[in-house]
């Protein structure tokens, strides 16, 4: 019964739409494996509901570490350890009370890297799209700056590290940013991507309360808040999990996805997904296809959320390794194509692929489009080749990015399967054609490269950029 479901599912998504010499038979096998013996939506429960939120440093991450090896293993993968030490943060019991004109405890939420304060009061003031210009124009020294969710006028949106860092040039005390997203959700992030304490404390507060704070100033009211800060930055020593399925060369193809999440709820889609797709895609080509041209290595990137830091830990120790190729799994929900995020000598490949993977409603086939802020930019930044899927999230999936409402419950194990399916098979495809051009970018290439997708901008504000 299990063999004829397996039948049916490949002649679905597989559609009998081969062309080219791709090797159909391990084609039907991977995606149907990927539907009948998929692991990972009962491996993913179990790193949400027994580990939990797993901000890096936490003994939820080290319960969740302890899960992945004990089911990698399980699956007969050698998995291990590879520690580094990085700038941990800690979340503290942090208390915003308003104080004036009426007395509540705020719902609020530190950004990463925020330090332990004394305790302070101090009246409010709104600091609008909290551009440069404005905070340089309005008087915030001595007081707390409200942010609320709102486009400037003119000019760009400045990030959240750059508002904190205006308002403490003049003088201000902390920095409350309004959520954009109805419900009572506060949106967690870093600060640095370089770990440096704040100047000055910075917050997530909900849309309501900070509506509320908004239209207490606009009456006249003059709110005053009480701020007490107990996160706290400190050294920590941590650990990526990798796994490797040797090849016939030593030249790899790195499979990442990073398992750390911010601590408010599960991590279920981010990056609950990614992880839980990477180990399925593990377990299939060890079980159906472990003799590849290039070696296979599947790490789980740990501290992600506050600034890459198990990637960069990786290319620091691995970088000058033969790596052909990075494939990168976050939050990767149905596929829908794929990405050369860039290198578009690959998009021959993948526009062959999807269009030979119709079963599978690939709508956006292959398009090439690099961005930032995840674990293929350490990769990218030195050259390597790095590709990701394109692929749809559902709208309560997505709703709740690095908040409350990120648990095992938005998870779809059809969504899990889908995308495991196409990805292995992207990667056999990929390891076994020592023909495609893996060859590295030199510096001058990355840097035009990261300029035709406007991403040097962004990087010199997230003080990331290295390439002038």
């Amino acid at each position: 019964m299990k063999r004829s479901i397996a039948i049916l599912i490949t002649l679905v998504f597989m559609g009998g739409l081969f062309s080219g010499d791709f090797n159909k038979q391990i084609w039907r096998q991977l995606s149907g494996s990927a539907f009948v013996d998929n692991v990972s939506y009962p491996v993913l429960q179990r790193i949400c509901d027994e580990a939990g939120g797993r901000l890096v440093g936490s003994k939820q991450n080290e319960k969740a570490m302890d899960i992945l090896i004990e089911e990698l293993k399980k699956l007969g993968l050698d998995a291990k350890r590879e520690s580094f030490n990085m700038p941990g943060w800690v979340r503290g019991d942090d208390e915003i009370k308003l104080l004036e004109p009426t007395e509540r405890t705020l719902r609020c939420a530190a950004l990463g890297y925020v330090n332990q304060t004394p305790p302070f009061t101090a009246p409010l003031v709104n600091g609008h799209s909290g551009q440069k210009e404005i905070l340089d124009s309005i008087d915030v020294h001595g007081k707390i700056v409200l942010i609320p969710p709102e486009k400037p006028k003119k000019g760009k949106q400045p990030l959240r590290s750059e508002v904190i860092r205006y308002a403490a040039a003049n003088g201000a005390k902390a920095v409350l940013f309004v959520n954009n997203k109805i419900g009572g959700l506060m949106r967690a992030g870093t600060f640095s991507f370089q770990g440096e304490p704040a100047p000055i404390p910075g917050f997530s507060i909900t849309y309501e309360e900070g509506q509320w704070l908004k239209r207490l100033l606009e009456t006249g009211k003059m709110p005053r808040l009480k701020i007490t800060t107990r996160s706290y930055c400190t050294p920590i020593t941590t650990a990526n999990i990798v796994a490797t399925i040797p090849g016939k060369v030593k030249d790899k193809i790195v499979l990442g996805a990073h398992f750390d999440s911010w601590d408010f709820g599960q991590g279920g889609i981010d990056n609950g997904n990614g992880s839980a797709i990477l180990l399925e895609v593990a377990r299939l080509i060890h079980q159906i296809h472990p003799q590849n041209h290039f070696t296979l290595e599947f790490v789980w990137f740990n501290g992600e959320e506050l600034g890459l830091w198990g990637s960069k830990k990786y290319m620091e120790k691995h970088g000058n390794e033969p790596i052909a190729a990075m494939v990168n799994m976050d939050m990767t929900g149905r596929p829908t194509g794929f990405n050369a995020m860039g290198f578009d000598d690959f998009l021959p490949f993948f526009e062959t692929l999807a269009e030979n993977l119709q079963g599978y409603n690939l709508t956006v086939g292959a398009i090439s489009r690099s961005w930032t802020n995840s674990d293929h930019m350490p990769f990218m930044m030195q050259g390597i080749p790095t590709f990701t899927l394109t692929a749809h999230l559902d709208k309560d999936q997505g709703r709740f990015y690095h908040s409350f409402g990120d648990t095992f419950d938005k998870v779809r194990s059809d969504y899990l399967s889908q995308a495991a399916g196409v990805i292995s098979i992207m990667v056999v495809e990929l390891a076994n054609r020592p023909q495609l051009p893996f060859q590295k970018l030199d510096k001058e290439a990355v840097t035009r490269m990261l300029k035709k997708f406007n991403l040097d901008e962004i990087l010199k504000r997230q003080k990331e950029w290295s390439f002038e």
